[in-house]
């Protein structure tokens, strides 16, 4: 049998129900010329006379009341089917609510990605949120999230990277570290010292720091390789070596004492923070939200990051050494 279209269908319920071409073409602006040749179309499609004409009136017949109970019920299905998913998209363009799926570079999850999350949920509790760190082993791929907050945006078709702000960097150790092995007083000396380094995916990228009108291109030779900030920021109170991190992600450990700056005038230019997501996911009211949220935040970056490390267990560590 030939596929039926649901027009054929459509037609004769509404035929059977108005009881007449005359009404039907009333009721639905169709003319009767069309709705008789739906009508005649479904019935050569099924084989079958579905209602008896007469000037006066239109009879079922016996296939015809088969059928309109079972087309009647398919149409009040896919009606209703249809309210439920046109609601369902009004939620998700006009409000916020649904899931909220992120991933997040190493720096940015617990502090800043997590405490943007929090706000948002405080204003949307309807919203259920998974936040990936993109440097785990399970961690999604950029088309399977809403959004990705990121120092370099990945070259993917249809990804939009929004800008969110600039981040400072600086180098930072330990102050056993310096104690131990002298603290630099030109970047021509850090070539004598241990580097912390952010393992890259291909060949090493130098380090231009810059003073005023000077530059300077460093190099490290990593004495201890990572693809985690916070391994990174773990040696680096430890006293391994000298690490180069955001200025946000350290400054707890600033306060506290645990860390120190290095060669402070000689720093990177500022590196971008974007919020990276695919060009028809932003056509939804909960992802403009959170984005819109997290560049209003950006600027308050510093005060998110209040987790700190500390150099006690390091000390405990040492102390219970033979």
């Amino acid at each position: 049998m030939s596929r039926i279209d649901l027009a054929l269908v459509e037609a004769f319920v509404l035929i059977a129900r108005s009881g007449s071409l005359t009404k039907a073409e009333s009721l639905s602006g169709v003319s009767k010329a069309t709705l008789s040749r739906q009508l005649t179309r479904l019935e050569k499609l099924l084989g079958a006379q579905l209602l008896m004409r007469s000037p006066r009136r239109i009879a079922l017949t016996e296939a015809g009341r088969a059928f309109f109970a079972r087309g009647e019920g398919l149409l009040d299905e896919v009606t209703g089917r249809l309210e439920a998913a046109s609601t369902e998209i009004h939620a998700l363009t006009t409000g916020v609510s649904g899931g909220l799926s992120l991933l997040s570079d190493t720096q940015f999850s617990t502090s800043f990605v997590c405490h943007v999350v929090k706000l948002f949920l405080e204003t949307h509790p309807d919203v259920r949120c998974q936040l990936d760190v993109a440097n785990g082993f399970h961690a999604p791929q950029i088309g399977d999230v809403d959004c990705y907050v990121c120092s370099e945006p990945p070259d993917a078709p249809n990804l939009v990277a929004k800008l969110l702000g600039r981040l400072n960097y600086g180098l930072y150790a330990s102050p056993q570290y310096l104690a131990r092995r002298g603290t630099p007083s030109s970047p021509e000396e850090l070539a004598t010292h241990q580097s912390i380094v952010m393992k890259e995916p291909s060949v090493r990228s130098q380090v231009l720091l810059v003073s005023g009108a000077s530059s300077f291109a460093f190099q490290p030779e990593p004495a201890f390789e990572t693809n985690d900030h916070w391994v990174m920021k773990t040696f680096c109170i430890d006293g391994l070596g000298i690490a180069l991190l955001p200025a946000f992600f350290v400054r707890p450990e600033l306060e506290q004492g645990v860390l120190v700056p290095v060669l402070q005038q000689w720093q990177p230019e500022p590196r971008r923070i974007y919020c990276a997501y695919q060009r028809q996911r932003y056509m939804g009211q909960k992802l403009r939200s959170f984005v819109d949220l997290m560049a209003r935040c950006v600027v308050d970056i510093d005060s998110y990051n209040y987790y700190v490390g500390s150099s006690t267990a390091r000390r405990r560590r040492t102390a219970a050494r033979p």
